[in-house]
């Protein structure tokens, strides 16, 4: 996400952050083109003038702060700026204090109102909830069996029924009562194009149940029309923050810099895949920093701890303290990193990760996984635990078994190999040795974030 402004914004920094005194031209020219990459990215622009003036404010007869050299402080000004600009939000889901929390989701046909209503219920559960799923889309075809064929595959209670949407609400809430849910989900109907009719079913379902909060569905792909989209449900219906879907998908940015503009709210979630799990609080501060290059290690971080299986880490950062790292220990690695979503959204949250993102730009990361699962599940038990005593004859019998070539068991060899050596070289070999972790982040850990 971000590709595109990130980029922009890195090479106008870059030219700033080499020069060791900023005279007051040099900070035009880069406010300039910071200008140019804003309104590239699709960005709205009220907000970019609005932008570039509060950072230029920031800079005017401003002293350097103590341990920051000129070219800094500018960097500095752009992120809180782009901070603010983002909402400075780093809200999850608001409970009522008196259940059940009813949570209204509107927005327009295509936008993600299905699967986004799924990711929130499975957060509240996350969360120690229990949520309702309602579907209320009665005018698109099989969209309430598509809310219940997710719901069921989710382990989601759910709830329809025949009438007026505000019959159905109704409904679904004396159910929750009945089954002790204290989060109730309602899925409203969308249209291609905003109309009175949407605007009013969704206003007379707000005055029939009390609403805790509404949250707009916007599709992050559709750039300016999303800010049209804020303009009207906020205008029309009112809300309380903004889901941004699609957001893995959107190389500019637009949307994202613009919607708080357009609604008055904060953009509170980001849909970033299509997985139930992908759905993500819209940290400002952490997404400011991915749009600088800075990458989103607590993010990463997070996302690590709600997928990745602890005990089996564990397990694999014994044997590579040990300084014997097995194929069994490389494929749970694989698989664990599998789990944590794309690679590419990996390198976004990684300090730096940028640079390398144009390595395996293209490349079907998913499909390399599996060629390597394939090559490690065709050796046999002994191969895995002992992978020296793999020769010639065995990577012509594990390629033939794999329905790869030997040159494709050759790479995952090498791969292993180069993880035991990051292990080695970041001192996991040396049990209780904390030197190497502090190396990955440069500077005891703090060099990333300035």
């Amino acid at each position: 996400m971000f590709e595109t402004l990130g980029d922009r914004l890195a090479a106008v920094l870059k030219k700033i952050s080499g020069r060791g005194v900023l005279r007051p031209e040099d900070v035009e020219a880069g406010l300039r083109e910071v200008r140019m990459a804003l309104l590239e990215a699709d960005v709205n622009f009220k907000v970019v003038k609005e932008f570039v003036d509060r950072v230029r404010a920031r800079l005017v007869g401003v002293e350097v702060a103590p341990g920051l050299t000129a070219p800094q402080q500018v960097v500095k000004a752009i992120n809180l700026e782009l901070v603010e600009l983002l909402g400075g939000n780093s809200d999850g889901l608001h409970y009522s204090p008196t259940p059940p929390t009813v949570l209204m989701l509107a927005g327009l046909q295509g936008s993600g109102k299905t699967t986004t209503a799924v990711k929130l219920a499975l957060l509240a559960r996350r969360d120690g909830h229990k949520p309702l799923l309602v579907a209320l889309d009665l005018r698109r075809p099989a969209a309430v069996e598509q809310l219940r064929i997710l719901a069921d595959r989710e382990g989601l209670a759910f709830q329809s029924g025949n009438g007026t949407v505000e019959e159905i609400a109704r409904g679904a809430l004396k159910e929750a009562s009945r089954l002790g849910n204290d989060v109730v989900i309602l899925d409203t109907a969308g249209r291609l194009h905003i109309d009175a009719e949407l605007m009013d079913e969704l206003k007379r379902l707000k005055a029939a149940v009390p609403v805790t909060e509404t949250l707009l569905v916007a599709d992050a792909m559709t750039g300016q029309e999303a800010v049209k989209v804020g303009e009207a449900f906020a205008g029309a219906v009112g809300v309380d923050g903004v889901i941004l879907t699609k957001l893995d998908g959107d190389a500019r940015g637009g949307a994202a810099l613009s919607l708080r503009l357009a609604t008055g709210q904060r953009i509170r979630f980001a849909g970033t895949g299509e997985r139930p799990q992908d759905l993500e609080v819209f940290h400002a501060e952490r997404m400011a920093s991915r749009i600088l290059g800075m990458g989103d290690v607590l993010s990463l971080i997070e996302r690590a701890e709600r997928t990745i299986d602890q005990e089996a880490v564990k397990e694999v950062e014994s044997h590579m303290r040990s300084g014997h790292l097995t194929f069994d220990d490389f494929l749970v690695q694989i698989r664990q990193l599998r789990s944590m979503g794309s690679l590419e959204g990996i390198l976004d949250m990684v300090p730096g990760g940028a640079k390398l993102k144009g390595q395996v730009a293209g490349a079907d990361s998913e499909r390399e996984v599996r060629r390597m699962e394939a090559v490690i599940l065709s050796m046999t038990a002994r191969e895995r635990t002992h992978p020296e005593i793999i020769d010639g004859a065995r990577r012509r019998r594990i390629a033939r078994g794999s329905g790869l070539q030997p040159a494709d068991v050759n790479r995952v060899l090498k791969a292993r190999e180069a993880m035991q050596q990051v292990a080695k070289q970041f001192g996991l070999g040396n049990r209780g040795s904390k030197a190497g972790v502090s190396r990955l982040f440069g500077q005891g850990g703090s060099g990333w974030s300035r």
